[in-house]
């Protein structure tokens, strides 16, 4: 008697299907590998080890699986910032500033694919980059009158939001593209992180930080 023939695409049945977040972080992985244009649902479904119709029976369409991606991964970021600034005194605009710069980064660092991903999308004037704007403006929003009045107060040096949004954000590449950083000599398990926040930190205070 021959056995039944499973379906091209689909696991076996006695296969452990991956939970949620583990689901996400998959798509995470092949968005930022691959890129939005260049996978496939196919290659996405398969990568997830999920059926060849999962993506479209669970989210309608690439771009909507690609959001729900994005929201978790935004979203672990702005819960562990927003954490670090909760933990210093409502009143200490420098102590919020430092603490959450230096929780973005150790943040980012253990994220890489999301940078990746960031990257891609940040040179394309596009909606997916919008939406992704969008996902970090309670970051933005959180950090901008602290860094507003330090700038009046003079602690931080005079220069505009988008320069010190840059400014912390962009060493990241240091983590999103990791073959260039091992070309360097950076090991995989560099702890990094804390060194890179007090170099960003020490050009835009006016004096050092510790």
């Amino acid at each position: 008697m021959s056995r039944a023939r499973r379906a091209p695409g689909r696991p076996p049945a006695d296969a452990p299907l991956p939970d949620l977040a583990e689901i996400l972080q998959r798509g995470l992985e092949a968005f930022a590998e691959l890129g939005y244009e260049a996978v496939s649902v196919r290659q996405l479904n398969e990568r997830l080890g999920m059926g060849h119709t999962f993506i479209h029976d669970r989210y309608a369409s690439k771009e909507a699986f690609w959001r729900a991606v994005m929201e978790a991964a935004v979203a672990q970021v702005n819960e562990d910032v927003m954490a670090a600034l909760g933990n210093e005194p409502p009143t200490d605009d420098l102590a919020r500033l430092i603490a959450g710069v230096r929780a973005f980064h150790q943040a980012s660092a253990r994220r890489p694919h999301l940078g990746r991903v960031v990257d891609y999308e940040a040179g394309r004037d596009s909606p997916r980059l919008a939406y992704l704007h969008t996902l970090m403006s309670p970051l933005n929003n959180a950090a901008r009158p602290a860094f507003d009045r330090l700038v009046r107060q003079g602690v931080l040096r005079d220069v505009p939001f988008y320069l010190f949004h840059f400014a912390v954000t962009k060493p990241l590449a240091m983590y999103s593209q990791t073959p260039l950083a091992r070309l360097f000599g950076r090991p995989d398990d560099a702890g990094d992180h804390e060194l890179l926040s007090t170099l960003v930190l020490n050009g835009l205070l006016a004096r050092p930080a510790e």
